[in-house]
């Protein structure tokens, strides 16, 4: 593997939102993944189904911090989602009892950063290792305005960053059931 830097990157122009919009998270697996190029997913094939997890403005994020030890010369990537669910109710409670026991969650994050046509970004998380939920609080906060709901944590680690796909999960994804408009 070469290490020579083979590009520089422009500042470019405020066009740029932070946040995520939804998360989808598969129930089955991936199959195969097909990089159209370094970082870019063009196709993923697998079975099961993504579910979509909507997610209100400005109460969700994802990082991804890099973890280098030099004197081991080992780097990896910590990818975490905060995530924000509204209402303490019997129907999240389970689905978050289901989440939390599984080990190797294959989750996309859909960004708000996306194109002229409000399609954000899609990555994909824990393509070779899986995301966990491993922490996470239901609350029913104390004031009228304060949070009634759940914030949860998913994370995981892996030797590369998250990939991008090259297109919307409708247009990637082979073989799974995806929501329509996704």
């Amino acid at each position: 593997m070469s290490c020579d830097i083979t590009s520089g990157f422009e500042l470019g122009c405020r066009d740029n939102t932070g946040g995520i919009k939804n998360l989808y998270i598969l129930s089955g697996s991936i199959d195969s993944i097909t990089d159209a190029s370094e970082g870019l997913i063009d196709a993923i094939s697998g079975s099961g189904e993504f579910f979509k997890y909507e997610l209100f403005r400005q109460t969700s994020d994802f990082s991804e911090p890099i973890n280098a030890t030099p004197e081991n010369s080992t780097v990896f990537y910590e990818q975490t989602v905060n995530s924000t669910f509204f209402k303490l109710q019997s129907s999240t409670r389970n689905q978050i009892r289901v989440l939390a026991k599984n080990p190797d969650l294959k989750v996309i994050v859909e960004t708000n950063n996306g194109s002229q046509d409000s399609i954000g970004r899609y990555w994909l998380l824990g393509e070779e290792n899986g995301v966990q939920l491993l922490s996470g609080t239901g609350a029913t906060g104390t004031a009228f305005g304060d949070l009634n709901g759940y914030s949860l944590t998913f994370t995981g680690q892996e030797p590369e960053p998250a990939s991008e796909l090259s297109g919307s999960l409708n247009d990637v994804v082979e073989g799974i059931t995806v929501p329509t408009g996704a």
